[in-house]
């Protein structure tokens, strides 16, 4: 109460010289002022929302999960200027990496637009970050320091950790590609994943990047994941990937003989389901219409 007023504010519990102390964040005003604000009325406070809730719960996420510490750990720079551990405006490549997943899981922005979503969020104040350095650069910086051998050395450690934490039901595999084509020039021989191809967007006239993704049923957990050139058919992707797929699992502890992987037509051949039976593998399949004319034959006898 202030001159018989009641005032609102946002207190955090901070120990001051050895002891808990209730330290203002921020003042609400009166209680009218934070009903107008509440209800989204205009306020003479000067007050700016800030979303909160999503940045918050994807930090703690990451902290359970170590996904910090373990990008850091396979981090290496490859400048001859930086340190081995890389760090640009106070950030680690680890961090980095997290903020921009967080950026596209909230927000999907190019990185050149990530400050613009990151300044309308607490993301500032929870980390003790000025976010407008980071600018396309910095991402495009730390990202260059991670080896793309390190790659799957990463996503392993972060399941893992995933699979300690929550008892994930990975009962059913799901299995599937898409590419994305791309603006490379096609005299930019330093690219060898960009290729051109059968496009889904309908540009074949532009170089494209595959990719394979592995996902649980429930909840969507990646298992595994790899960018292949764009050139390459599904087919001959999935039978040179579904025995790092069987890998993956095992190295998880996942009994592979009480899943199964569900993948569609488009990796079926011959190989490719001896392959998978030779794995010992639970599997689903489509069809096309010529597999089956008999059924078709059937149904349109009785077709009213």
């Amino acid at each position: 109460m202030c001159r018989g007023h009641k005032y609102w504010y946002i207190v955090e519990s901070r120990r001051v010289n050895g002891k808990p102390r209730p330290i203002v964040i921020e003042s609400l005003g009166t209680t009218a002022n934070l009903i107008a604000r509440l209800l989204g009325e205009k306020s003479q406070s000067g007050f700016k929302p800030y979303s909160h809730g999503a940045v918050a719960s994807l930090l703690v996420l990451a902290k359970k999960l170590d996904v910090v510490s373990i990008i850091n750990k396979h981090t290496l720079s490859n400048r001859k200027y930086w340190p081995k551990q890389p760090v640009r405006n106070d950030l680690t490549a680890g961090i980095t990496l997290l903020l921009a997943a967080i950026g596209r899981i909230c927000m999907p922005t190019s990185k050149r637009g990530w400050h613009d979503w990151a300044k309308t969020t607490s993301c500032d104040y929870l980390l003790r970050i000025s976010s407008a350095k980071l600018d396309s650069q910095h991402f495009w910086d730390l990202m260059d320091c991670i080896p793309v051998e390190s790659i799957e050395k990463i996503e392993l450690e972060i399941l893992q950790n995933v699979f300690r934490q929550y008892p994930i039901n990975g009962g059913t595999l799901l299995y599937d590609t898409t590419n994305f084509y791309t603006i490379i020039n096609s005299t930019n021989t330093h690219r060898t994943i960009p290729k051109r191809g059968k496009n889904k967007q309908k540009r074949g006239d532009l170089r494209q990047v595959g990719l394979v993704l592995a996902v649980t049923e429930e909840h969507y957990i990646p298992l595994l994941h790899k960018s292949y050139q764009g050139n390459i058919s599904d087919s001959k992707m999935f039978g040179g990937i579904i025995g790092s797929i069987k890998t993956r699992m095992e190295l998880l502890n996942i009994d592979t003989s009480e899943h199964t992987i569900v993948f569609d037509r488009r990796c079926n051949s011959k190989n490719n389901l001896k392959q998978v039976n030779d794995l010992n593998l639970h599997y689903i399949g489509a069809l096309t219409p010529s597999h089956h004319k008999n059924l078709l034959n059937i149904a349109e006898d009785n077709f009213i």
